[in-house]
């Protein structure tokens, strides 16, 4: 501080120097403003190119608006570095400053950002959108919403589930939206004295008169387990997407009432 004051003193008891210093300083000013607007022309100019590129390669809106604040961000922080080595004055103790705090931040936030992290990859590769039937981190339902930080998933019991980014991504996820069928997995239990061979045929013949079932892949009717209790026998049939709702109701009620017909005994379920 007293080395600060006796400069200044020594700078404005000199005129010669006061003289130079003020022209030193008017041409650093000078050059600052110049490089202030070229550099504000060329922040400008490479947001844009950034937004019609990212208009064309990212559909996900919330994944380009990030991208463009964050090269804004970036190209400012250069922009304002330049301006302080203008004026002589140390940049590295500035960026060693951010840098910790960065590091602070980063570790204290570190499953915010992961989750943050994780939001942004799954809108670059979309492996479900909002609408499709997904199952994801032990949550299954109707995908409402991909956030920044957490997933909406609407559950069929008409609970709204939100998800952690982190745990979507860094696990299975299953979309039963993405290929144009399924197959449905549906199991009925009989009396341990029914006639099995009988009841696959019922079942059988009922999948292929099915409109909605699908003739290819093959339905399968396959025995799950054979005990004393009870037969349960596993009803495998494919139907689009659109008609799966559809052929899980009517394919259990058809088939309980063909196999009442037939004398076989459906066990209580």
């Amino acid at each position: 501080m007293d080395a600060t004051k006796t400069s200044l003193v020594d700078l404005l008891s000199d005129p010669n120097r006061l003289a130079k210093y003020l022209i030193d300083f008017g041409w650093k000013m000078l050059g600052a403003v110049v490089v202030l607007i070229v550099g504000i022309l060329i922040i400008k100019l490479v947001v844009s190119l950034v937004r019609t590129t990212t208009r064309r390669a990212v559909p996900e809106p919330t994944v380009r608006n990030y991208v463009i604040s964050a090269s804004q961000i970036a190209l400012w922080l250069v922009l304002f570095m330049i301006l302080l080595g203008i004026f002589g004055l140390d940049t590295t103790g500035i960026i060693t400053i951010l840098g910790a705090a960065g590091l602070a931040i980063g570790l204290a936030l570190q499953g915010t950002l992961s989750n943050f992290a994780s939001g942004i990859m799954l809108m670059v590769f979309r492996p479900f959108k909002a609408g499709d039937t997904i199952e994801v981190a032990g949550v299954s339902g109707t995908a409402i919403e991909i956030g920044i930080f957490t997933s909406i998933v609407d559950m069929p019991d008409n609970v709204r589930a939100f998800v952690p980014n982190s745990m979507i991504f860094t696990g299975v996820i299953k979309n039963r939206s993405i290929n144009e069928y399924i197959r449905l997995d549906m199991m009925i239990t009989l009396h341990g004295d029914a006639d099995i061979a009988k009841a696959q045929q019922v079942i059988q013949r009922l999948l292929i008169q099915n409109e909605l079932v699908l003739e290819v892949p093959r339905p399968e009717v396959q025995v799950l387990e054979n005990d004393s209790p009870g037969v349960s026998i596993g009803v495998r049939p494919y139907a689009k997407l659109r008609n799966a709702e559809a052929v899980r109701t009517t394919i259990m009620r058809d088939i309980r009432a063909e196999l009442l017909n037939a004398g076989i005994e459906v066990a209580r379920q």
